[in-house]
C-alpha cells in the first residue's frame, strides 16, 4: 500500500519530465530566420518527389547544412545498360560472385527483351534484336567477362 501513496508524487514528477508540444513547435518566424543558413540543394526535388513549401516546418532540418540529393537514380542507371544479345534460347544471369545475386535462368523465346528480376540486366535472343528498337548491345561473352572481372562490384 505504500506504493499507492507515492503515486501522486510520481505522476507529478512525470508531468514535469514530459515536454510540452510548444517546446518543439517551429514558427514561420523561426523558418525565416534560418532560411539564409540552408544549403543550395534545399529546394531540389528528390526522386521521391520530396519538396516542401517555404513555410513548411520540415525545412528546419536543413538549418546549417545542405540537403543531400542523389542525381543518379538506380532506375536510370539500369535503363542505360546495354542489352545483352544471346545466341541461345535461354540465358543464365548472375552478378558474379558470392556477394552477388543467385543464378537465374531466363527464357528468351519471346520476341521481346527479358529482364533479370535481381539485377535489371536486359537480355534478348539474337534473331529478335533490332538496334533501332533496342538500342546499344553487348554479346553474352562480353557480359560474362564483365561480371567475372576482378574489379567488378555488381
Amino acid at each position: 500500500m505504500a506504493s499507492l501513496a507515492r503515486t501522486p508524487r510520481l505522476l507529478h514528477g512525470m508531468k514535469k519530465a514530459i515536454a510540452s508540444p510548444a517546446q518543439f513547435s517551429v514558427t514561420s518566424r523561426t523558418l525565416k530566420d534560418h532560411r539564409k543558413d540552408q544549403g543550395p540543394n534545399t529546394d531540389v526535388i528528390t526522386h521521391t518527389g520530396q519538396n516542401w513549401d517555404q513555410e513548411d516546418h520540415r525545412r528546419i532540418r536543413f538549418h546549417g547544412k545542405d540537403k543531400l540529393v542523389n542525381k543518379t537514380f538506380a532506375q536510370d542507371l539500369v535503363a542505360a545498360e546495354p542489352v545483352v544479345v544471346v545466341n541461345d534460347r535461354q540465358v543464365m544471369s548472375n552478378s558474379g560472385g558470392a556477394l552477388g545475386h543467385p543464378r537465374v535462368y531466363i527464357n528468351l523465346d519471346a520476341d521481346k527483351v527479358s529482364v533479370c528480376g535481381y539485377s535489371g540486366r536486359k537480355f534478348i535472343q539474337k534473331k529478335y534484336y533490332d538496334a533501332q528498337k533496342h538500342g546499344a548491345s553487348i554479346t553474352y561473352d562480353d557480359y560474362m567477362k564483365e561480371i567475372t572481372a576482378p574489379d567488378f562490384c555488381g
